[in-house]
């Protein structure tokens, strides 16, 4: 009787049918970057995301430039006068150019502790700003989306 549970259930959740909200409009999107500047490695971040979801032959094109910030902030120190907590401030401002001059700014703070290796703190920092880089670059869609239904 429980093998039979399990297999009704195993039914219903691999056959439900999800699919993502946008992802068929997501699809429907070309960006094209006319300018960069800031942070080299966010902005190399956001623009390959970018061009990763950019279909080539969508007539719904958007032209866009931003400008990213990037700061770490020194929180603690200890009593040598080492710091030992940051505050990661990260800010992208872009600028749309496809229809009229629409400006909006994603910003995002990260606090974390210091690391003893040099090397595990670089790659920690570089997988958060991955991670900022995604999240403003499916924000930015959701937006863009926003503004090809109207």
């Amino acid at each position: 009787m429980k093998k039979f549970y399990i297999l009704i259930l195993l039914t219903f959740v691999y056959s439900c049918g999800y699919t993502s909200l946008y992802k068929e409009i997501k699809k429907d999107l070309k960006v094209d970057i006319i300018s960069v500047k800031g942070d080299l490695e966010l902005n190399s971040y956001i623009k390959n995301n970018l061009k990763m979801i950019s279909n080539k032959d969508s007539t719904n094109v958007h032209k866009i430039s931003f400008i990213t910030e990037y700061n770490k902030i020194v929180l603690a120190k200890d009593t040598a006068g080492n710091a030992t907590d940051y505050n990661l401030d990260m800010s992208v401002e872009f600028i749309i150019l496809s229809n009229s001059d629409e400006k909006i700014v994603f910003k995002e703070n990260f606090k974390i502790k210091k690391n003893d290796d040099n090397f595990e703190q670089s790659n920690y920092e570089k997988d958060i700003k991955r991670n900022f880089s995604k999240i403003v670059q499916e924000k930015l869609i959701l937006h863009l989306i926003g503004i090809s239904d109207s």
